[in-house]
């Protein structure tokens, strides 16, 4: 084989790279002694393509300081590298925190390739694998995952992963992992970190002169006490920390350098629950905050340590990808509220730093996939309900959770709500959105950009790489009577932004797009469920399948509902938990919102009245998100994948509770729940088949 060659070289992080003729590693004398230099954050892989992959790593001197460090990067077909097909000699410096990424091309599909990193006498190994040529109709098997927050739990899913996929055939094997996002956790200390571990270390995040960074947590929900406060990033450099300290975990490295991931983000790489270059940590509710540095910060530290292709990135289906590399952008944190007639903020400082690093983008893996990756942060309108409205208003569990249906659907349709005679209140709140357009999670460029790959895809299954919930996910008030209105569960999702999922779901219809897949994050909750083109429609027509997945060790959903309804009365309480011991039960809080989600208030009633799950089987109500096939809000875990010309077969994995290390030999699988779904029929979703512990209330 003749020997291959990088296309490109990423300049912004590399001082200088050239090809050129080097001993293979182990017969230069000069080298320098072991022990030199280091890889504290491993190696990784990503967006592989049938023809090319980026490899990525991080080097420091034993000894410290900023010096450039010279290294060879070496690309083989076997373990023991015997035969190198690429070797690289690159400097790499301070200017990107030594971290090194480069664009591998000339491979071959569907091979698995071994590369490492030469530092001195130091070497640090990785294993990827390319995508099968374009018009290969193989199985491909994939995970997903997403939500890892360090401080709350450990990570053995990833072990477990590594310890079955190892136990595995060939042909059952994982080819590719996607990351949804919260691959960090900008906050530590607060919201979100309630460990389930109270050894784990936390991560430090300190002001300029060492002073603890700490902001108001929110004052009735997420997990932290009342009153807490929790430290944040805001600079580069404390970003870089994060990633830096989230990546010594030794079971993330091993499944980096196992296997290449695609990734998006969510909103912890930059702030929880933004949209554009704004905040939301104002606990009053009352204020957004600019956060234009932050964004630039946020964006650079991600590019810099998540191997993704986007400048050289091809598009599938002859759509051009938009994605590009991390450009610096010079900003400042300016103030903004008007936006155009797109919905976006077009102040010059949240422009620049959106535009610093653009990452949706599409990528062919044989005939059976085109994965669509979406970016559902940065281009978004501000949530359809104001913060100072939900805050202000009794009744409310969160400022974007569990938020009045009706309200959040007239304000995020904005001006064109009534036929474009918007009212000037909804169930009594003040249509604050009555003058702006409606809202978008995609953004204009990026939908357009959706829209046509989508239709232009001629893979057998498109899968949308989503980061938040697309399904509706509602609380009808019921016979229980205590919710005063119908609610929609989470509003950091896409029931935020119903107007727009409708506009997508209903494109897909009427262009006759089918075969379309979802895989989703973020919720910290096991969901699978069909999506409809209009779910205010009196008829329905499924169009899509989503499958969402648990976070590998964030706390779950269920226990963010159970703190925020607690002090709440106890007839709205018991529709979220109840005492289980009392029915002769082991858990004291038991899963009462799997109950309400799947089967309606009346029959959480019933549980908490009964604890018997026959009858709140019996109690079910049909009315009551009939598109959703299943929930277990109560889990921590990933999903897994297999796709075919003939159809999609997706299991959620739930694990045991990350809370102790269990080294290698991972946390251990306390159950899982698969789904079929055929080609060419998004209504044949299939009911879940068990194996292990089934959530509450099923047995």
């Amino acid at each position: 084989m003749k020997r291959r060659e990088f296309l490109r070289l990423s300049g912004c992080f590399i001082a200088a790279a050239k090809l050129s003729t080097l001993p293979a590693c182990g017969d230069n004398s000069d080298a320098e002694p072991t022990g030199v230099y280091e890889f504290p954050q491993g190696v990784a892989s990503g967006d592989p393509r049938a023809t090319s992959v980026m490899i990525w790593t991080r080097v420091e001197a034993t000894a410290g300081g900023d010096d450039a460090i010279a290294i060879t990067a070496q690309v083989s077909e076997d373990e023991s590298f015997a035969s190198i097909v690429v070797e690289q000699a690159l400097e790499v410096t301070a200017a990107s925190d030594h971290t090194l990424r480069l664009l591998v091309t000339d491979l071959l599909p569907g091979t698995i390739y071994y590369y490492r990193f030469v530092a001195g006498g130091d070497t640090i190994v990785g294993r990827t694998i390319t995508a099968p040529a374009d018009d290969n109709t193989d199985a491909v098997r994939l995970a997903w995952v997403s939500c890892q927050d360090y401080e709350a739990g450990t990570y053995g899913a990833y072990r477990q992963m590594i310890n079955d996929d190892l136990a595995a055939t060939a042909d059952e094997q994982i080819q590719l992992v996607v990351h949804l996002g919260d691959f960090i956790y900008e906050t530590t200390g607060g919201q979100f970190q309630v460990p389930l571990n109270e050894d784990l270390e936390p991560i430090a995040m300190n002001n300029a002169d060492g002073t603890p960074r700490k902001i108001d947590a929110f004052p009735s929900g997420g997990g932290a006490e009342e009153g807490a406060t929790e430290n944040f990033a805001e600079s580069l450099d404390d970003y870089r920390h994060l990633y830096k300290q989230f990546l010594r975990d030794p079971q993330l490295r091993a499944a980096r350098a196992r296997w290449p991931f695609v990734q998006t983000w969510d909103d912890h790489e930059f702030t929880d629950d933004c949209w554009q270059s704004q905040a939301n940590y104002d606990s009053s509710g009352t204020t957004d905050e600019a956060s234009q540095k932050r964004k630039v910060a946020a964006n650079q530290a991600w590019f810099e340590f998540i191997p993704a292709n986007l400048s050289d990135a091809e598009g599938v289906g002859g759509v051009d990808n938009e994605a590009s590399d991390f450009a610096a952008a010079d900003v400042e944190n300016v103030a903004f509220d008007a936006v155009n007639a797109e919905n976006f903020a077009d102040e010059a400082n949240n422009v620049a730093a959106i535009a610093s690093l653009t990452i949706y983008r599409s990528l062919r893996y044989g005939k059976n996939i085109d994965f669509v990756v979406t970016d559902l942060r940065s281009y978004r309108s501000d949530h359809s309900i104001p913060e100072e409205l939900s805050f202000d208003n009794a009744g409310f569990f969160h400022p974007r959770t569990a938020l009045p249906g009706e309200a959040v659907k007239v304000m995020d349709e904005g001006n064109t709500a009534n036929g474009g005679n918007p009212p000037d209140t909804v169930l009594g709140l003040e249509n604050l959105r009555k003058d702006r357009p409606p809202g978008t999670m995609l953004g204009a460029a990026q939908k357009a950009w959706w829209k046509s790959t989508m239709q232009n895809s001629d893979a057998t299954w498109k899968i949308w790489c989503n980061e938040m919930p697309m399904m509706r996910v509602g609380v009808e008030v019921g016979p229980a009577g205590v919710l005063l209105f119908d609610r929609v569960a989470f509003c950091d999702a896409w029931d935020d932004k119903p107007t727009e999922r409708t506009e997508l779901m209903t494109f897909l219809k009427d262009e006759g797009i089918g075969n379309v897949v979802v895989i989703t994050g973020d919720i910290h909750a096991h969901f699978a469920g069909t999506l409809m083109d209009d779910y205010d429609a009196e008829t329905k027509t499924p169009v899509a399948t989503e499958f969402i997945s648990a976070g590998i060790s964030s706390n779950s959903l269920f226990s963010f509902f159970e703190f925020a309804v607690r002090g709440q009365p106890p007839a709205l309480r018991k529709l979220v938990t109840f005492d289980a011991t009392e029915f002769g039960g082991t858990r004291r809080l038991e899963n009462n919102l799997n109950v309400m989600l799947r089967y309606g208030t009346g029959a959480a009633q019933v549980g908490a009245d009964t604890g018997d799950p026959a009858q709140i089987l019996a109690a079910a109500d049909p009315n009551a998100n009939p598109h959703l096939a299943f929930a277990d809000c109560d889990a921590q875990g990933y999903g897994l994948m297999t796709v075919t010309p003939e159809g999609v077969e997706a299991t959620l994995v739930t694990i045991n509770r990350p809370i102790e290390d269990l080294g290698d030999a991972g946390a251990g699988i306390a159950g899982t729940a698969t789904f079929r779904v055929d080609v060419n029929d998004p209504a044949s979703l299939t009911a879940p088949v068990f194996t292990g512990t089934k959530p509450f209330p099923l047995s």
